[in-house]
């Protein structure tokens, strides 16, 4: 399996909360680029499923013309304090070759870095709008590799 993750572009410091945080000029350009160089590898995709809150929908929504036939898909669970364990559970029940996973820190860092190395606490960070291609076999901690790493 791929399995993609992409943190969100540069957002907002403040909005009427932080679900509302849009993308700022700066972050708009960073998702753009990102979406040229993903575009790059022409990657197959069979589902995105991105976090419901505004900036990283607004990220998601510069890589959607790459898979014109998919839908964007929002999970509650891809929140910056989301149940990573809860997303593995649901990553290994799709049975996807290929899915992207578009969401916020500190839950990026976290399941890259369970997904990686086995514990959360090795903490391989994700910045804004960077995107990290990872490679397993079985959906589990340590099982992953990380093939390439694209940034704005």
């Amino acid at each position: 399996m791929l399995l993609y993750l992409l943190r969100h572009a540069i957002a907002q410091e403040r909005a009427e909360s932080d679900a509302a945080r849009e993308l700022t000029a700066e972050g708009i350009a960073q998702a753009r680029s990102v979406a040229q160089k993903f575009s790059n590898y022409s990657p197959l995709m069979e589902r995105v499923i991105c976090s419901p809150y505004v900036r990283a929908q607004q990220t998601a929504s510069y890589l959607m013309p790459e898979f014109p036939d998919l839908e964007l898909v929002s999970d509650e669970r891809l929140r910056p304090e989301g149940d990573i364990y809860a997303v593995l559970d649901s990553i290994e029940a799709y049975a996807l070759e290929h899915l992207l996973l578009v969401g916020h820190n500190p839950f990026m860092s976290r399941i890259l870095s369970l997904l990686v190395d086995g514990p959360i606490e090795s903490h391989h960070y994700v910045g804004n709008a960077h995107l990290y291609c990872v490679s397993m076999d079985v959906v589990a901690p340590g099982c992953g590799e990380i093939l390439y790493t694209l940034k704005p």
